[in-house]
């Protein structure tokens, strides 16, 4: 927890020195909203890419545990004694559990009650639901007297079928993360699409006598123009493109390819977002899990629809 606050702390006072950096020295509104941008990703990235690699290294933990409750039941199976038990699986290698089984050990060796030390690391495991239940199971039997060994190897097995279900869950579902992928690009290219064809026919001067052509001409390409110097509620969202396109220089903000630039580019960072979110909820039943879909799509959606633009593509 201390980590998790340090670096949300950390990254706050990155994020606040660079936006600061961009209001006093940075003269032109495109700089200064790329650096913002840049401020923004320092104050997300940091602590996503944390919550990420922890969600990681948890399963990493649940993985492990099976293995070293099995050996731990068998060492006391053999007659010794938990300490015992502890001093001789704590040689073994269990990855990143390892690490935890040596706590465990030292405080057991300072004579701290079995209870205690399995209370410590079940606060230390908060984040893994499989492996603070199994802990409050192993303290139950110990109070109640049973035979822990074979509490541990029970343990190990359900852990084992709920780890088993949960893999083949993520392979099932590994085809509908693929899908939000697919999704995702398809969106991204209609949008280039749109942005390359449709724009250019909005924008072309229709000629003609006929009532229905001039109806047609009559048509705006930009709906924003009506919001032009009108503070109602219902012309945020065209002063945010106006602001969009000003800020990554998508041209005149008045103009109609300014406006649907921005749009797309609006929608585009939304859908790569929430999709990648989703994509983790469905691949491994968690958000935080999402993050790096998040960030793949967004950041690619982001730098593909600029160079598209930049490029003069669309």
């Amino acid at each position: 927890m201390k980590k998790e606050k340090f670096i949300l702390l950390v990254s706050a006072i990155l994020f606040v020195a660079i936006v600061i950096f961009a209001l006093l020295f940075s003269k032109e509104v495109f700089l200064t909203t790329n650096l913002v941008f840049i401020g923004v990703l320092a104050l997300i990235l940091p602590y996503s890419l944390y919550k990420f690699f922890e969600f990681k290294k948890i399963k990493q933990y649940e993985d492990q545990l099976p293995n070293f409750l099995r050996d731990l039941a068998e060492s006391q199976r053999a007659g010794l004694t938990i300490l015992q038990a502890l001093q001789a699986v704590s040689k073994n290698d269990y990855g990143p559990l390892t690490s935890e089984i040596k706590k465990m050990m030292n405080q057991l060796s300072w004579n701290v009650p079995l209870e205690i030390v399995l209370r410590d690391f079940s606060k230390r495991m908060e984040k893994s639901r499989i492996i603070v239940r199994a802990l409050m199971i192993i303290e139950q039997s110990n109070k109640s007297g049973g035979d822990i060994d074979d509490t541990m190897d029970s343990l190990a097995t359900n852990i084992e079928t709920i780890k088993d279900a949960q893999e083949e869950k993520a392979v099932l579902l590994n085809q509908q993360v693929i899908m939000m992928y697919a999704i995702f690009f398809i969106f991204l290219g209609i949008s280039i699409a749109l942005l390359k064809f449709l724009i250019p026919i909005l924008q072309t001067n229709i000629g003609g006598g006929g009532d229905s052509l001039s109806a047609i001409q009559e048509f705006n390409p930009n709906p924003c123009d009506l919001c032009k110097d009108n503070p109602e509620p219902g012309c945020i969202g065209c002063t945010i493109f106006q602001g969009t396109a000003v800020a990554f220089d998508f041209g005149d903000a008045e103009k109609p390819e300014s406006y649907y630039r921005s749009l797309f580019f609006i929608m585009i960072l939304v859908q790569g977002f929430f999709s990648g979110l989703i994509a983790g909820q469905i691949s491994s039943d968690s958000v935080t899990a999402g993050v790096k879909h998040s960030l793949i799509m967004t950041l690619t959606g982001f730098f593909v629809y600029i160079l598209v633009v930049k490029t003069g593509l669309a």
